[in-house]
């Protein structure tokens, strides 16, 4: 039994220090600290553990409530500083992210730190409780970390300062609730030529054009105001996310032509109204069809008149190869169940346009929100129709709808024609949402 033992501890002491340094960073700086028991080898290992997070669960473990107490502030970053102090050797991974920690000189300090020392992903979290307000004034030295692989912001204030030259190796990039100045993406972006993943959420920034230059980016989020969006620099974008609650887009034609990779696309209704609004003359098909989009989601739709339905239409109409379509309605007050012999003109336009080959690949529909108005009836009626390899249709009802009309929306439903025959109807309802 003793030799097990021994052959057991063995195998526990003679591990490689980046193995060891591997399972220690999964655990909480404290737990990885306690580590050290399990074998006399282990003990300082725990003080060069690359990825140093510092969360909820850190603050949990100090085992009293975080707050916004001055006294428990002081405690939180008396800790992070120990841990840094103590630590031997490079940090790769850095994440500050406590709910209530408030800004402090510490902060900057460990920033300066940090940017000699070779980190590489970068955390910075603040939750603050309004859109527009700055947590940290972002310290210039990050600036000069020149490793830095991953940049995470979140209610920070993020003023680059005359003298920074880039981050020639950033290739992710998350922006949540954070201050920017005016010229931010047009200066910024450019000095981060390797950028593969962006996300702005709720920035706050003087809306004017929003102009993408980074010629490596394939991911990219925006949920804010911004007048006008281009993207003619970005040729590889190949996931688009909009969510613009002011907006001049370009007319569609302009708009897809620059996206020549793009194979998912979620936008809101606020982009589609505009497009509407740019080119009222457009037909239900765009002259170079979106040969690369797979995975088609909108949100807060409402098919509220003609223009909108046109474009919603070419949308479908012009991309050939959907292999998933997702619709969120943003429904109203849900209205008695139309009569079959009304017809809608979002049904009008799908019916008056030739489409063979139209949804021939898509596997998927979703159509959340509904309120079973006509245009949405018709709108499930016609991708039954016309998709012969549907395999899932998802059919999600307003939740203020009763039962009664809930049950008469499905059985409406159930009578449509069905070209594959492998499509399944999936009905969601829920009435205890409030």
């Amino acid at each position: 039994m003793k030799r097990v033992c021994e052959a057991s501890d063995d195998r526990i002491t003679s591990l490689p220090a980046d193995v060891i340094h591997h399972i220690l960073a999964f655990l909480p700086i404290k737990d990885a600290a306690k580590a050290s028991t399990l074998s006399r080898k282990w003990r300082h290992h725990w003080r060069s553990i690359p990825r140093l997070v510092f969360d909820h669960g850190f603050a949990r473990n100090l085992e009293e409530d975080v707050g916004e107490s001055s006294a428990m502030n002081n405690r939180i970053m008396l800790n992070i500083c120990t841990a840094l102090l103590v630590h031997d050797g490079p940090i790769t991974k850095f994440e500050l992210s406590i709910p209530g920690l408030c800004a402090c000189r510490e902060i900057d300090h460990i920033i300066l730190h940090l940017s000699s020392n070779g980190v590489q992903d970068f955390t910075l979290m603040f939750y603050c409780r309004y859109i527009g307000t700055a947590g940290y004034q972002m310290h210039t030295s990050l600036f000069s970390a020149l490793h830095l692989k991953s940049l995470t912001l979140r209610s920070c204030a993020f003023t680059p300062p005359t003298w920074f030259t880039g981050f020639s190796m950033l290739t992710n990039l998350q922006l949540i609730n954070v201050i920017l100045p005016s010229d931010f993406f047009k200066e910024f972006l450019p000095k981060c030529p390797m950028l593969e993943s962006l996300r702005a959420i709720e920035c706050s920034a003087p809306a004017g054009r929003l102009e993408i230059v980074a010629p490596f980016l394939k991911y990219f989020t925006f949920v804010g105001s911004f007048l006008d969006v281009c993207f003619e620099y970005a040729p590889l974008l190949s996931y688009v996310s909009l969510d613009l609650a002011e907006s001049n887009t370009p007319d569609m034609v302009s708009l897809f032509a620059s996206l020549p990779a793009l194979q998912q696309l979620l936008v809101n209704y606020d982009i589609l109204k505009f497009l509407a609004q740019g080119d009222r003359n457009f037909p239900t098909r765009l002259p170079t069809p979106i040969e690369g989009l797979k995975v088609l989601e909108t949100i807060s739709i409402v098919f509220d008149g003609l223009e909108m339905e046109r474009v919603f239409v070419c949308l479908i109409m012009s991309s050939p190869n959907l292999r998933s379509l997702t619709v969120q309605m943003e429904s109203g007050e849900p209205p008695d169940l139309p009569v079959n012999d009304e017809v809608s003109s979002i049904r009008r336009l799908l019916e008056a346009e030739d489409s063979p080959g139209c949804l021939q690949y898509l596997r998927e529909f979703r159509i959340d929100d509904t309120c079973g108005c006509q245009a949405e009836l018709d709108l499930v009626r016609f991708v039954l129709a016309t998709a012969p390899i549907l395999q899932s249709i998802h059919i999600t009802a307003y939740y203020k709808m009763d039962t009664k009309k809930v049950m008469k929306l499905m059985k409406e439903v159930m009578h449509y024609k069905r070209v594959s025959k492998e499509a399944e109807l999936i009905f969601n309802w829920n009435d205890d949402e409030d």
